[in-house]
């Protein structure tokens, strides 16, 4: 339980912040408690701890004053910018809450092709500003709403531009990072006096990966307040839509390639993935099935299950689907990339199907899908309020993914659907994009739950994909595979090290580090024995 927040303390953030933007207010405190969504899903509970105090920042400087304030009085802190699951919250007790949506500022730097990002600068927001310069972002598959910074410092961050513009974590230029200790440091070329913000790794070594190790520390490394990611070239011109929410009257792009896929079996699916990579002709990408294609066609609940009792979709995308987008810069170029991916999906047999197929709502989800990101959260959590997952949700070459990871959560998933414990949605309604050309995918499954729900078990399927992966070496939550329980202990304990080197009085303390640390002590240095090969 939180003790209340002490009054000097309290005083002392009025005096850094101004007094209209803190707040103790028992109603204000209780909108940062409960998280819609992948909190109730991941966390198998309706409410988080209640923070002791919710503290709307305006600058760096600010930051760091809260930062120091919290500290002296011993309280822990957690920043988000636009919130996206349960680690966004008050995971601890005395827990002051750092919101930055007054700290949305954006830059674009079009010589140099990056953008200079506050914490509460959307990656729509980006997009949009860029593209009116022939530039985009990455968008990771938050969709437009998340904060790209966020993605970048703190999270897993890709997404399916990936397949182009790499990954938030690898666009990362120049970095501004409030430690825990409330020191402000400098990343890259932003160290240099006079620099700017155009490098990532000069001079002196990159700090990049202790910055976020993996996948993103989730905001226990402190707050990162302004970064430099990189931009990439958009060949006009800018997107334009009319209409209204959900569906909008896009309008169609010019010198654009845009089409469905399946294929007769997951060896063929595999096959083509690596040589549409290596042929480096597509812009975006990303693998859905029926169950979240039904949902984003449908505009409340009743007509999804219209849809779904019709199963049109599910005889059609029952084995999952990809959608692919290309934009290259002339239509010299689009005639090869079109020609060279038909004859990829010839000689893979791999069905190449229109998106007007289902009519205006399909090509809509497809265009946007491809170009704003824009349907993927919403696929995540119709028709239920909350969306867990079965594990492994892993990360690495196509053939790991596909051929030894989606099989253990299929089989998690079948189980506890047929079970009513999650929503049957159909067997495979796994997500998936390929990044930097194939090097890599992607992977996360989707189960649906609905908490008001008695027989719901939102843990049960990512428990059991858990056991299943760690049984047969296969890193679960995006880490490295195949990888044994020993090896993930020792890369966590490296990580909650570092985390308490940058953190002594613990103020941004992450709840795995004193358990990871708990753990015995195992030589990092170790061969691994041939049986945990």
């Amino acid at each position: 339980m939180s003790r209340p927040i002490p009054d000097a303390a309290f005083q002392e953030f009025v005096d850094a912040v101004g007094e209209a933007n803190v707040s103790r207010d028992p109603g204000i405190l209780e909108t940062y408690t409960y998280m819609n969504g992948l909190a109730q899903g991941a966390s198998g509970t309706l409410w988080q701890t209640r923070p002791v105090c919710v503290i709307l920042p305006s600058s760096t400087e600010e930051v760091k004053k809260i930062v120091r304030i919290c500290g002296k009085h011993r309280l822990k802190f957690k920043a988000h910018s636009t919130a996206w699951w349960m680690y966004a919250l008050a995971t601890f007790p005395d827990c002051v809450i750092l919101d930055m949506r007054r700290m949305k500022r954006l830059e674009i730097n079009e010589r140099d092709m990056f953008a200079i990002t506050e914490s509460y600068a959307t990656a729509g927001e980006t997009q949009v500003e860029a593209m009116k310069k022939g530039l985009t972002p990455h968008l990771v598959g938050a969709g437009p709403n998340a904060s790209n910074l966020a993605s970048a410092t703190s999270m897993q961050g890709t997404g399916g531009t990936s397949v182009r513009t790499s990954m938030n974590e690898r666009n990362v230029l120049a970095v501004e990072w409030v430690t825990p200790t409330g020191e402000v440091l400098k990343l890259g070329s932003l160290n240099t006096p006079g620099a700017g913000w155009f490098c990532g790794d000069g001079p002196g070594p990159s700090l990049r990966g202790m910055m976020r190790g993996a996948t993103g520390c989730n905001g226990a490394n402190g707050v990162f307040t302004r970064a430099a990611l990189k931009l990439y070239p958009w060949y006009g011109p800018a997107y334009q839509c009319g209409g209204s929410p959900p569906f909008f009257d896009s309008k169609e792009i010019p010198n654009s390639y845009l089409r469905y896929v399946v294929w007769d079996n997951r060896d063929n699916e595999v096959e083509a993935l690596y040589r549409l990579g290596e042929a480096e002709i597509i812009d975006y990408n990303n693998r859905w099935a029926a169950g979240a294609f039904t949902s984003a066609m449908s505009t409340s609940n009743a007509e999804y299950l219209e849809m779904v009792a019709q199963g049109e979709y599910k005889d059609r995308f029952g084995e999952g689907y990809w959608t692919f987008f290309m934009h290259p810069p002339s239509q010299r170029a689009l005639e090869y990339r079109v020609k060279a991916f038909e004859t990829i999906m010839q000689e893979t047999h791999g069905e190449i199907i229109d998106p007007m197929i289902f009519g205006k709502r399909s090509y809509e989800i497809a265009l946007q899908n491809a170009v704003r990101a824009i349907w993927i959260a919403k696929s995540a959590y119709m028709p239920t309020s909350a969306n867990t997952g079965s594990l492994p949700m892993a990360y690495e070459t196509v053939d790991q993914c596909f051929k030894h990871a989606l099989p253990i959560s299929l089989d998690a998933k079948q189980e506890f659907a047929s079970q009513d414990k999650i929503l049957n949605d159909g067997r495979d309604n796994c997500y998936a994009c390929i990044d930097e050309d194939a090097h890599y995918i992607h992977i996360e499954h989707a189960c649906l739950v609905e908490m008001w729900e008695p027989k719901n078990e939102p843990m049960g399927a990512a428990l059991k994909g858990m056991i299943g992966s760690l049984a047969k070496g296969i890193g679960p939550l995006y880490a490295s595979m195949p990888a044994s329980f020993r090896d993930q202990v020792i890369y966590r304990k490296y990580i909650a090290r570092i985390r308490h080197m940058l953190d002594p009085l613990r103020s941004a303390h992450s709840p795995e580090d004193t358990f990871m640390l708990l753990l015995p002590e195992t030589e990092l240095g170790e061969p691994i024995p041939e049986e945990e090969k």
